[in-house]
């Protein structure tokens, strides 16, 4: 693997330390190399704090003038909670920046590049780009396509069934699998279930199994069942209740983790609005009760958490919001 590429990889290695804490902003990572050495590192730790060249370099062990910065997303060129980083790295004496991906964003789309280009920086687009458009698919989707991106999430026996006959719950993935999924609802900015999830399971729907921020509740009750009495009513935590799918592609969230039920999740993927499912499969055997959603996708087994199998099925938008494909 060449060097510059090497580089890249890393500022993606180090964007992603920002999971769960950066929304809505996105996950970016900064590389500061010069001579051949890398002599700064950085990237965006918290929403509202410095960003990846920010912390670039403030970290550099040697000055930064003459070097090239790889980083995985347009600097930004405007003022928001913090200053524009193009105009640091200009100030900065950089000399040339290699970035994965250009901001969808209106307020950067483009600017943050012609402002360093302006400055007599010479810059490259596109090294890395599919990894980035991956890392950052909440981002991207939201703003190109003005609705939030949709993870569905549902586990199943090794026989086909998430729930007994009559709806009761079924444990069925095991420990190391509840710790992922928290660690999933920490990194989704919102996370949905349908009524009659809370009607069966009462679920409290928080990250209490990891150190991670709780998402906003998200209850999606057609008919007006929602329970006053249920435990996401209780606790002081930002619950909505929503009607219909509509509603749900209106959000201004970024990306929503949903948990519910076979129903919601086959009237989400008739509305086109379910980007990215995952199956936890156990081994365990129910031999009877509700089977799982049957859906047209292709499934790809990922990883092995003690003995549940975690696969994952990626859609690809088309045009009028349908799917054309999977990858």
């Amino acid at each position: 693997m060449p060097n510059k590429e090497i580089w890249m990889q890393r500022a993606f290695d180090l964007a992603l330390l920002g999971s769960g804490r950066v929304a809505p902003n996105p996950l970016v990572g900064c590389v500061i190399v010069k001579d051949e050495q890398i002599i700064g590192e950085g990237y965006h730790q918290q929403y509202g704090g410095p960003h990846a060249e920010v912390n670039a370099i403030e970290n550099a062990t040697a000055s930064v003038e003459g070097a090239t910065a790889y980083v995985t997303l347009e600097p930004c060129s405007h003022f928001g909670k913090t200053p524009p980083c193009a105009d640091l790295l200009i100030e900065s004496g950089i000399k040339e920046v290699y970035v994965a991906n250009l901001d969808p964003n209106p307020l950067v789309a483009g600017k943050g590049i012609a402002k360093l280009e302006a400055a007599g920086i010479t810059c490259h687009i596109g090294l890395g780009a599919e990894t980035g458009e991956w890392m950052n698919r909440h981002f991207f989707t939201f703003h190109r396509l003005k609705r939030p991106y949709i993870t569905f999430k549902y586990a199943c026996s090794a026989d086909g069934f998430i729930a007994a006959t009559d709806g009761t719950p079924v444990q069925l993935s095991n420990e190391l699998s509840a710790i992922r999924v928290h660690q999933m609802r920490a990194e989704h900015q919102g996370i949905l279930v349908g009524v009659q999830t809370i009607l069966t399971d009462d679920p409290s729907l928080t990250t209490r199994l990891i150190a991670g921020a709780n998402p906003i509740r998200i209850v999606l009750d057609p008919s007006g069942r929602m329970p006053l009495t249920a435990k996401i009513h209780q606790d002081g935590g930002e619950t909505l209740v929503l009607r219909s799918s509509a509603e749900i592609a209106a959000l201004t969230f970024q990306s929503i983790l949903v948990e519910g039920g076979a129903k919601t999740m086959e009237r989400l993927f008739a509305d086109g609005l379910v980007d990215e499912i995952w199956k936890i499969r156990s081994p365990k055997l129910i031999q009877t009760g509700i089977p799982e959603p049957k859906l047209p996708v292709k499934w790809r087994a990922i990883d092995y958490l003690g003995d549940d199998t975690w696969f994952k099925a990626v859609l690809i938008p088309g045009p009028a919001s349908t799917y054309s494909g999977l990858k």
